[in-house]
Protein backbone atom coordinates (compact mmCIF):
# COMPACT_ATOMS: atom_id res chain seq x y z
CA UNK A 1 0.00 0.00 0.00
CA UNK A 2 1.25 3.08 -0.70
CA UNK A 3 0.91 6.07 1.99
CA UNK A 4 2.24 9.98 1.46
CA UNK A 5 2.24 11.66 4.89
CA UNK A 6 1.39 15.25 4.80
CA UNK A 7 2.54 17.86 7.52
CA UNK A 8 0.43 20.92 8.04
CA UNK A 9 0.38 23.87 10.58
CA UNK A 10 1.69 21.08 12.66
CA UNK A 11 -0.67 18.24 12.48
CA UNK A 12 -0.25 15.00 9.76
CA UNK A 13 -2.53 13.59 7.64
CA UNK A 14 -1.97 11.43 4.92
CA UNK A 15 -2.87 10.30 1.33
CA UNK A 16 -3.27 6.45 0.40
CA UNK A 17 -3.27 5.22 -3.06
CA UNK A 18 -1.04 7.98 -4.46
CA UNK A 19 2.68 8.72 -5.03
CA UNK A 20 4.49 11.37 -3.44
CA UNK A 21 5.44 13.06 -6.86
CA UNK A 22 1.65 13.06 -8.12
CA UNK A 23 0.68 14.84 -5.14
CA UNK A 24 3.64 17.75 -5.16
CA UNK A 25 2.60 18.51 -9.07
CA UNK A 26 -0.96 18.76 -7.86
CA UNK A 27 0.19 20.93 -5.29
CA UNK A 28 2.60 22.90 -7.74
CA UNK A 29 -0.23 23.72 -10.01
CA UNK A 30 -2.44 24.91 -7.19
CA UNK A 31 0.11 27.68 -6.31
CA UNK A 32 0.81 28.65 -9.49
CA UNK A 33 -2.43 29.07 -10.73
CA UNK A 34 -2.95 31.64 -8.10
CA UNK A 35 -6.26 30.29 -7.11
CA UNK A 36 -7.04 28.83 -3.39
CA UNK A 37 -7.19 25.15 -3.39
CA UNK A 38 -8.48 22.80 -1.37
CA UNK A 39 -6.30 19.45 -1.21
CA UNK A 40 -8.39 16.35 0.41
CA UNK A 41 -6.88 14.16 2.77
CA UNK A 42 -7.11 11.88 5.24
CA UNK A 43 -7.29 13.35 8.96
CA UNK A 44 -6.63 10.87 12.70
CA UNK A 45 -5.23 7.36 13.72
CA UNK A 46 -6.96 3.72 13.23
CA UNK A 47 -10.38 5.50 11.90
CA UNK A 48 -9.70 8.17 9.25
CA UNK A 49 -11.81 11.38 8.47
CA UNK A 50 -11.84 13.60 5.30
CA UNK A 51 -9.60 16.65 5.93
CA UNK A 52 -8.93 19.27 2.84
CA UNK A 53 -6.40 21.48 3.57
CA UNK A 54 -5.99 24.95 1.99
CA UNK A 55 -3.49 25.17 -0.21
CA UNK A 56 -1.96 29.36 -1.03
CA UNK A 57 1.62 30.26 -0.78
CA UNK A 58 2.56 31.15 2.09
CA UNK A 59 1.58 28.25 4.30
CA UNK A 60 4.14 26.18 4.67
CA UNK A 61 3.93 21.96 4.79
CA UNK A 62 5.74 18.96 3.87
CA UNK A 63 4.72 15.89 1.74
CA UNK A 64 6.35 12.84 3.08
CA UNK A 65 6.94 9.71 1.08
CA UNK A 66 6.20 6.78 3.31
CA UNK A 67 8.05 3.37 2.58
CA UNK A 68 6.95 0.13 3.42
CA UNK A 69 8.81 -2.42 5.56
CA UNK A 70 9.01 -5.93 5.94
CA UNK A 71 11.07 -5.94 8.76
CA UNK A 72 14.44 -6.98 7.14
CA UNK A 73 16.00 -3.34 5.81
CA UNK A 74 15.50 -2.12 9.31
CA UNK A 75 19.20 -0.99 10.75
CA UNK A 76 18.81 -1.39 14.45
CA UNK A 77 22.15 0.19 15.32
CA UNK A 78 21.01 3.29 14.11
CA UNK A 79 20.98 5.91 17.04
CA UNK A 80 21.95 3.54 19.30
CA UNK A 81 18.31 2.39 19.55
CA UNK A 82 19.67 -1.91 19.72
CA UNK A 83 21.36 -1.30 22.91
CA UNK A 84 23.30 -4.64 23.74
CA UNK A 85 23.51 -4.34 27.46
CA UNK A 86 20.00 -4.25 28.13
CA UNK A 87 19.92 -7.99 26.79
Amino acid sequence: MIRVDIVYGGQQYSLGGRSAESIRNEITAAVTSGQPYWLPVNSGGGRFEDAYLLIVPGIAFAVIDVKPTNGDDLDLEVDGVFNHDSL
